[in-house]
């Protein structure tokens, strides 16, 4: 278990140092007109309805009762690329979604099954997630050496959801306790929970599922069934 917690703490900084470099040269938008909450000039979040063009953003106040837009009192935040606004200031918002994605669990961590010791496995695993999705966009600038402003859109977000899919496993004399004596990688279902951590459409993910084996020695595998710790990189298609 030990070694399991170590590594993976080593995959989740590799992971978060990958992130910091994707946000710090991401200077492009990469969000689309729609719903967003932010606290453009409010102390709480308002939800607005966005028009995001090639240098400025149209900010639209959304009136939540009758599902309308006040045109009448439109913010205009100007974003060019390369030369900050005199009158920008960073702004953030926020999005809330459904989220489908498709992800490959790179390594699953299984927990001692009686005498048997616990095992990492990094067999093929595909699988669907969906989930409830908050994606954040903050929107600021970086002046370099030469006092030019680039303007900088840095986008995350998170979800939690279940996930279903397919998979393979090693089965063996072994895992079965020698009830068998002959190997095979054995096809299996693989389903659970996962949290989701999303730098632009790449997801990462922390999985807890289980597996079911498809064929007649689901009955003699130790792990069919058993509970899973697991890594999962993924890419959102909605």
């Amino acid at each position: 278990m030990k070694v399991f917690y170590r590594l993976l703490l080593f995959v989740s900084s590799l992971i978060l140092f990958a992130s910091c470099e994707v946000l710090n040269n991401s200077s492009k938008f990469n969000f689309i007109d729609g719903y967003y909450k932010s606290k453009l000039n409010t102390k709480r979040p308002v939800k607005y309805y966005l028009v995001v063009t090639g240098d400025s953003i149209k900010v639209y106040p959304a009136r939540s009762a009758s599902k309308k837009i006040d045109t009448v009192s439109t913010v205009t935040i100007f974003f060019p690329p390369v030369q900050k606004s005199e009158s920008f200031k960073p702004v953030s918002f926020r999005t809330n979604t459904f989220d489908l994605d498709v992800f490959t669990i790179l390594f699953k961590y299984r927990s001692p099954v009686g005498e048997f010791p616990n095992q990492f496995n990094t067999g093929f695993n595909g699988a669907l997630f969906t989930g409830y999705r908050t994606d954040v966009y903050n929107l600021s600038y970086k002046v370099n050496p030469l006092n030019l402003a680039k303007r900088i859109v840095t986008h995350y977000g998170y979800s939690i959801g279940g996930f279903a899919g397919l998979g393979t496993a090693r089965i063996d004399e072994y895992v079965t306790l020698n009830r068998i004596n002959y190997q095979y990688d054995g096809a299996v279902i693989t389903t659970g929970l996962a949290v989701e951590f999303a730098i632009n459409k790449i997801n990462f993910g922390i999985n807890y599922g289980f597996d079911f084996l498809t064929d007649r020695n689901k009955y003699v595998w130790i792990n069919n069934g058993k509970p899973w710790l697991g890594i999962s990189l993924g890419l959102n298609i909605n």
